[in-house]
């Protein structure tokens, strides 16, 4: 029996809940999804929504990304034209979401008035 490329990946990934096992399409064998792989793979999918804050003119930036230490660094490097002059930025705040879309809109939130008024009332900003 012949199997095609494509009939390989036709099987989802599937998680054994009661002993935390994971399989293969293949079938290959068990990978634990405890400690760091499990800690890797949970990190390697996470989006951000982050505030930046300058100390020395009491700025503050809102923005989303997938690597937020690049996206510091990209800041500080003064790579974003938004940002560039008002370097250092620390990280003063950050949130994770499983997608994009929720950290955008997340994000497009902090930056409405109710979001700085929820920011300002959770003692935040």
């Amino acid at each position: 029996m012949r199997r095609s490329c494509l009939s390989l990946w036709e099987k989802p990934l599937s998680v054994q809940a009661d002993r935390g096992f994971s399989t293969g399409p293949l079938g290959n064998p068990p990978l634990p999804l405890r400690g760091l792989s499990a800690q890797f793979f949970i990190l390697k999918f996470l989006f951000y929504t982050y505030i930046l804050r300058n100390e020395k003119y009491n700025r503050y930036y809102f923005g989303h990304t997938k690597n937020l230490e690049n996206r510091l660094k990209y800041h500080n490097a003064g790579r974003v034209r938004s940002t560039k002059g008002y370097r250092p930025w620390v990280i003063h705040y950050f949130e994770t979401f499983p997608t994009k879309s929720e950290a955008y809109r997340r994000e497009m939130f902090f930056k409405s008035i109710d979001g700085r008024i929820w920011l300002k009332n959770n003692g935040i900003i």
